[in-house]
């Protein structure tokens, strides 16, 4: 099944149309005592879109610790618990996840996809946990994850909008397609978003640093595959959380080179 994903991602059509699925990425913070709780999101533009994978993600926070692992051999790396019903929203805690399970709430409160499968980038304990491995509070380069059941409802797109309540919205900047030309102008305004990672870092939010490297701030830098709902078409793009002067050319050549946990 892994081989597959990876083989349809790889020759997938890519698609720069107005219509096209991955609109970058919305993060979603908040405080949660002296810890800042980041839900990220693939923004997309259709509400039939479905989540494919994440991939080629670099990804960092220069806050102290690094990003935060709850202790326990199902809690410590970057793969969603499969087993437990113990991590919610506003947890200390941080996992990655292809959508969520049954693409809904599921008593007022959200899990992680069971589908949620690391690609081969996530290199030694860091999505696979031994007794003895450290928690993974780093991300290694170029990480990916995906979904293995395209046709699952856990991809199925959220409205962010009521998603957003409490919580400071964060858009990315402009995206570009693997051919080096721009895609769509970035995820502001975006309605509707599958939930792709849950992130945590110890500090106190500050809007205005989050995401432009003051501490504590957090890179996230990567590519999205999405499923287009309307032309039937693979969308992959890559994008910027943090969109700097100069960075549309960055993600140009990027380009080039390139369960469950509770959300309550």
């Amino acid at each position: 099944m892994k081989t597959l994903a990876i083989a349809v991602v790889g020759t997938a059509s890519l698609v720069a149309s107005a219509d096209a699925g991955f609109l970058g990425f919305v993060a979603l913070a908040k405080q949660s005592g002296s810890n800042v709780i980041v839900d990220i999101y693939t923004a997309v533009g259709n509400a039939s879109d479905r989540f494919l994978n994440v991939y080629n993600l670099n990804a960092s926070t220069t806050a102290a610790g690094g990003f935060f692992q709850q202790a326990g051999l199902a809690t410590k790396t970057w793969k969603p618990d499969a087993a437990n019903f113990n991590s919610t929203r506003s947890s200390v805690d941080s996992f990655m996840t292809a959508g969520t399970y049954s693409g809904g709430a599921y008593g007022g409160e959200y899990y992680s996809s069971t589908n949620t499968n690391g690609d081969p980038n996530f290199s030694g304990t860091s999505w696979n946990a031994t007794p003895a491995s450290p928690a993974a509070t780093t991300i290694p380069a170029n990480a990916g994850w995906y979904t293995g059941d395209p046709t699952s409802v856990d991809n199925s797109a959220q409205l962010l909008a009521p998603l957003s309540v409490g919580y400071t919205r964060f858009d990315s900047g402009a995206t570009a397609t693997q051919g080096n030309t721009l895609g769509s102008a970035g995820s502001a305004g975006a309605q509707y978003g599958i939930w792709c990672s849950h992130i945590v870092i110890a500090g106190t939010l500050n809007n205005a640093t989050l995401f432009n490297g003051v501490i504590p701030a957090i890179s996230w830098i990567g590519s999205a595959s999405i499923k287009d709902g309307v032309t039937g078409a693979t969308d992959q793009r890559i994008s910027n959380m943090a969109p700097a002067p100069g960075a549309i050319a960055l993600l140009g050549v990027a380009g080039i080179a390139s369960s469950r946990r509770r959300r309550a």
